[in-house]
């Protein structure tokens, strides 16, 4: 535990495991603490949209996927009033023509898997308590728990993978409070849902407004449901959520339909969402955030790992480069790729959430984009950040 490291990259999501891939390739070392022990679960919808889809396939993970995970074909959106919209993939983007459904606790062991095997020491049951005091205006590493024992590791770069209550990015001040760029869900697997097709299906119904409800297919037989909604929502009007999602089961005109008979595969869990870039500062002297812990969750949809694959990749290149050229002011590179790469579709999305998310908009504009594909589609990939002149990079 005495060595140093080029980067010491904390939390194995996605986002640490796309970064670690990125810099073991390169043959630096990097050494991936996680706090848990995979395989192990995450709150999360579990839908891969095609544009994460993507990144995996960069990973060359095609293989551990394609046959094993429910692959969905698009989309579904029902308003209690406005009927239903369909939008298949890719909706005239250039990105893969599906997603998936991968549970979190098989996804994240498959990354962390293919980390290790690009070269990264893996640290699973390591638990980061802090970070060493700066010298000379950088993080000479960190300090955790591991084995029963209190150890420092050192490291020339951090990576915070650690999720929306990231303990480095807490450490340095990077984390802001403020409730418009935070929300909070909560989900469950359920058995004996009507009706499970292969599109994600996605309820801003009325009875749950302004939350927004999911269906998703984990396989023929099971099913992942779940609500969610931004925090300044409930500091306005006293929302409790597992109050929703009763509501959501029960009360709603399409989702109460297909739920009436499904009966709950374990106890239901929430988890906090930093979300439209807002939440958090990325960089800081020669430590870098990255997925949840920047903020990089999609404000509409609640999807993240599309941005947690990317930034991680994105984090672990300008490392890189700076690792090469020996020098910490590439690393202000990094801000300004999230900046250009989501800052204006983030704003946009933020704005669109808070003021749009109600019955009186929702209700209108899903009934007409029922009726004009060309404009579902559109609605669609706005939601899944895929413009029609985007290539995948």
């Amino acid at each position: 535990m005495n060595e140093q490291y080029d980067v010491i990259i904390v939390g194995a999501g996605p986002g640490g495991s796309a970064a670690a891939c990125c810099l073991a390739e390169r043959g630096f070392g990097v050494l991936l603490l996680d706090k848990e022990n995979f395989p192990r679960d995450k709150i999360c919808g579990d839908g891969i949209a095609p544009r994460a889809v993507h990144s995996l396939y960069r990973l060359s993970l095609q293989e551990k996927l394609e046959g094993r995970f429910k692959r969905t074909s698009g989309m579904r959106f029902y308003a209690t009033h406005g009927g239903m919209t369909e939008i298949r993939y890719p909706m005239g983007s250039h990105y893969p023509d599906h997603g998936y459904v991968v549970p979190r606790r098989e996804l994240d062991a498959i990354l962390l898997d293919k980390a290790e095997m690009s070269g990264a020491r893996v640290l699973q049951g390591c638990r980061v308590t802090g970070l060493l005091p700066q010298k000379g205006g950088r993080v000479p590493g960190l300090v955790a728990a591991y084995g029963g024992e209190s150890i420092e590791l050192a490291g020339r770069f951090i990576i915070g993978a650690d999720g929306p209550s990231s303990l480095v990015g807490k450490e340095l001040g990077l984390l802001s409070r403020n409730p418009l760029y935070m929300g909070v869900s909560v989900r469950c697997y359920m058995t004996g849902a009507r009706g499970v097709s292969d599109f994600l299906e996605i309820y801003p119904e009325d009875a749950i407004s302004p939350s927004c409800g999911w269906i998703f297919p984990v396989d023929e037989e099971t099913v992942n449901v779940g609500v969610g909604y931004m925090l300044y929502a409930r500091e306005k009007r006293r929302i409790n959520l597992n109050r929703v999602f009763d509501d959501f089961v029960t009360r709603t005109r399409y989702a109460a339909a297909k739920l009436r008979d499904a009966q709950p595969r374990g106890r239901l869990r929430g988890a906090l969402l930093r979300v439209g870039g807002g939440g958090s500062i990325p960089r800081r002297a020669n430590v870098l955030l990255v997925g949840d812990a920047a903020s990089l969750t999609n404000s509409i949809s609640g999807e993240g790992i599309t941005y947690a694959l990317e930034s991680g990749r994105w984090a672990g290149e300008t490392i890189a480069s700076a690792l090469h050229g020996g020098d910490d002011s590439i690393l202000d590179v990094y801000p300004h790729i999230l900046e250009w790469k989501y800052g204006r579709y983030f704003y946009l999305g933020t704005l669109a959430i808070k003021y749009f998310n109600n019955p009186y908009c929702v209700n209108p504009l899903l009934f007409t984009t029922s009726r004009i594909s060309r404009l579902g589609d559109k609605m669609g990939r706005f939601l899944m950040n895929c413009r029609r002149s985007d290539y995948p990079q």
